[in-house]
C-alpha cells in the first residue's frame, strides 16, 4: 500500500519498526506498539500495545496531536466537557463528602452534575426521596433509550444550585449496572446533557468500577498516612501497572483531605458547603472564593 498510498499513521510492532520503514517516505507518524512499559525511541513515539483497547486509542491520538499541534483530534468528551473521578481505596477516607463538595464549588461557574456510585450514601440530602428518580431508574431509561425525554422532564435532582442524581436506593440495584452502561450515560451527560462537568463518585459498586477511571479526564484519590492506608494504595498502583493501565496512574492526583466535623448523626449538605472541606477544595479546583 506504501508503495503508491500514504498513511497518516502506522501502528508497527517493536521487532518490526525499522524493518517496515526502509524506502517508505509516506507515513505521516509511526508509532511503536512497545512490549515493555515505559519503552521510548528517540525517534519515534511509542505506545504500550497490552491495554485496553480505549487506552490504547486514546494513546494513539494524544500522539497525533501533539506531533501535529491539532487540537481537534481530541477526544469528543474532553472538548465538550469534563469528566472528573473521585476514587480511593482506602475506607472512610472522606471520598463522597469531598465529591458532594466539589460538585458544588463548580456548580457555581458551570453546569454540573453529580453521580455518586457508592452503595450507601453518606449526606442525608441526596439520598432519594419518594418522589425521585434514583439511579437505577436513570439507568432504565438509558436502556431505553429514553434519554430525549431528559431534555423536558426534571428528572434529576437538584440540591443548593447542583445537580445530582440519587445514589440506588438498594445496593443490589447497583450490582446490576453494567460499567460500560455507566460510562454511556457519563458520556451522554457531557455531550449531549450540555453538561460542562460531571463529577464521579466512585465507589465499589457495579461490575467493574475501576474501568470508570478510563472515561475521566482527571481522578482525585483521597488517602490517610496511616501504613495500612498506604499499603492498600500501594497494591492498587502496583496492579493498575501490571495489568497495563498506567494511563490512569497519570492522572490521578492523591489528595489529604481536611478533617470534618458533623455535628449532626448524618452528614448536612448545608454545613458542609462551610467547612474547612469547602475552603481546600476551592483551593485546588482553582474555583474562587
Amino acid at each position: 500500500y506504501l508503495e503508491n498510498g500514504r498513511l497518516d499513521i502506522l501502528l508497527v510492532g517493536q521487532s518490526m519498526a525499522a524493518e517496515i520503514m526502509k524506502g517508505h517516505n509516506s507515513v505521516g507518524q509511526l508509532i511503536v506498539l512497545s512490549e515493555e512499559m515505559g519503552f521510548q525511541e528517540s525517534d519515534r513515539r511509542s505506545v504500550y500495545k497490552f491495554q485496553s483497547s480505549d487506552g490504547l486509542l486514546r494513546e494513539v491520538m494524544d500522539c497525533y496531536a501533539k506531533e501535529r499541534g491539532d487540537e481537534d483530534v481530541l477526544q469528543e468528551s474532553e472538548k465538550q466537557g469534563e469528566i472528573i473521578g473521585v476514587y480511593s481505596p482506602v475506607k472512610r477516607c472522606g471520598k463522597t463528602i469531598f465529591s458532594f463538595v466539589l460538585a458544588s464549588v463548580l456548580a457555581e461557574q458551570c453546569k454540573c452534575l453529580l453521580i455518586s456510585l457508592d452503595e450507601f450514601c453518606i449526606i442525608d440530602e441526596l439520598r432519594p426521596k419518594d418522589h425521585e428518580k434514583d439511579l437505577a431508574d436513570i439507568m432504565f431509561l438509558y436502556r431505553q433509550n429514553s434519554m430525549e425525554s431528559f431534555r423536558d422532564m426534571n428528572l434529576f435532582s437538584r440540591l443548593h444550585g447542583l445537580e445530582y442524581i440519587p445514589p440506588v436506593s438498594f445496593p443490589w440495584d447497583l450490582r446490576q449496572i453494567r460499567t460500560e452502561e455507566l460510562a454511556g450515560l457519563v458520556r451522554w451527560a457531557v455531550s449531549e446533557g450540555g453538561y460542562e462537568k460531571v463529577v464521579l463518585d466512585i465507589g465499589e459498586g457495579g461490575d467493574s468500577p475501576l474501568e470508570l477511571l478510563d472515561v475521566c479526564r482527571q481522578v482525585y484519590m483521597p488517602e490517610q498516612e496511616d501504613p495500612v492506608s498506604q499499603e492498600k494504595i500501594h497494591s492498587f498502583e502496583s496492579y493498575m501497572k501490571v495489568s497495563g493501565q498506567q494511563q490512569i496512574l497519570d492522572k490521578i492526583e492523591k489528595i489529604s483531605l481536611p478533617a470534618v466535623k458533623l455535628e449532626a448523626k448524618m452528614a448536612g449538605a448545608e454545613s458542609l458547603l462551610w467547612s474547612p472541606m469547602e475552603k481546600f477544595t476551592r483551593k485546588i479546583s482553582g474555583a474562587g472564593e
